[in-house]
């Protein structure tokens, strides 16, 4: 079994309600059509995983990665599809491990789950529609989330409630990494906003360069208070902070508007950048250098990480003990 974590395993298949939601507006995988949809592709323990399982685990990695910009062969996407295949079996093993687990207040859970799942679409008529488009029913949808609650208790309880991460481990961490909590050098910045449209006339643009130039000379030439006349002028929602943009560092903010930024020094105004949004005028007023963030304000966030990341390792030794037992049959064609 391949290094991931357990709540990867977990959400690795469209039949559990993560990955319903990740489903959304999924084109189909390529010759998922053809296919017989219940036609099993893997046994464990005589538990089928279908085709359809697999095809909707498919389309969901494989648009991530043209979204990444990876195409894959038809030779690449079938090696891909046996390593999906091995992650629903991974999958298949830890939820039959946990089926036997108690869990309090099971059916309060798996409402919250639903209602979360819901909430996440536009209106109820869409959520219905997404369910058909996926071949769930509702029954079914509830069944998924309840094992996946299922789950994420016997995790709970069986691995991550045992591990313990000291102070020692926690200081290590720190003091072997300190890249990590280095906090580079940021600048705090106002600026005052003329959005100009995609789709925009010339002369449109022409009155919209001239209102900002305008803006600039009552900043600069009439010396007017910058935060009053953003309140005033500027198309941003931080025109209510006096166009305020708090402390950012390099390549937060698009790339035109951060080379200004960057380049002035404390209380200087820039002259008119312009960026996708429109045309700004940028103020530079403050900064902050670069440091170390203290071992106290990281200790908590070291302990999750390292306590995840022991959890993981725990549930991947035991899948892995649980396949050399099981019966698994692999039936991809």
């Amino acid at each position: 079994m391949t290094s991931k974590t357990w709540k990867q395993i977990l959400t690795g298949a469209c039949a559990l309600a993560g990955t319903f939601v990740l489903a959304q507006n999924q084109p189909a995988t390529p010759g998922a059509v053809a296919d017989n949809p219940n036609e099993a592709v893997a046994k464990v323990n005589d538990k089928a995983i279908t085709r359809r399982q697999l095809n909707d685990v498919m389309t969901n990695d494989l648009r991530m990665l043209e979204q990444r910009g990876t195409q894959l062969t038809l030779e690449q996407r079938l090696g891909y599809e046996r390593q999906v295949l091995g992650k629903l079996v991974d999958q298949e093993l830890l939820i039959q491990a946990a089926s036997k687990t108690e869990v309090p207040d099971v059916d309060k859970k798996v409402d919250a789950q639903i209602a979360q799942i819901k909430a996440s679409f536009p209106d109820p008529k869409m959520f219905e529609e997404q369910l058909k488009k996926v071949g769930r029913s509702a029954e079914q949808l509830r069944a998924d989330v309840r094992q996946m609650v299922t789950v994420q208790v016997f995790v709970e309880s069986e691995f991550a409630g045992k591990v313990k991460v000291g102070d020692d481990q926690i200081k290590a961490f720190y003091d072997e990494h300190p890249d990590y909590f280095a906090k580079p050098a940021q600048i705090r910045a106002s600026h005052i906003l003329v959005t100009v449209p995609q789709d925009a006339s010339d002369d449109v643009k022409k009155a919209k360069r001239a209102a900002i130039d305008k803006a600039r000379d009552r900043v600069t030439t009439g010396k007017e208070d910058f935060a009053k006349v953003a309140a005033e002028v500027s198309d941003c929602p931080s025109k209510q902070k006096g166009g305020d943009l708090e402390f950012f560092g390099k390549g937060q903010m698009v790339a035109e508007f951060d080379k200004a930024a960057f380049a002035l020094k404390p209380g200087e105004i820039s002259d008119v950048v312009t960026t996708q949004f429109g045309y700004h005028v940028i103020k530079h007023t403050g900064e902050q250098p670069a440091e170390k963030r203290p071992l106290d304000a990281m200790k908590d966030s070291i302990e999750k990480f390292l306590k995840k990341r022991e959890v993981d390792k725990q549930v991947t030794q035991f899948v892995e003990a649980q396949r050399k037992t099981a019966k698994v049959e692999t039936l991809l064609k």
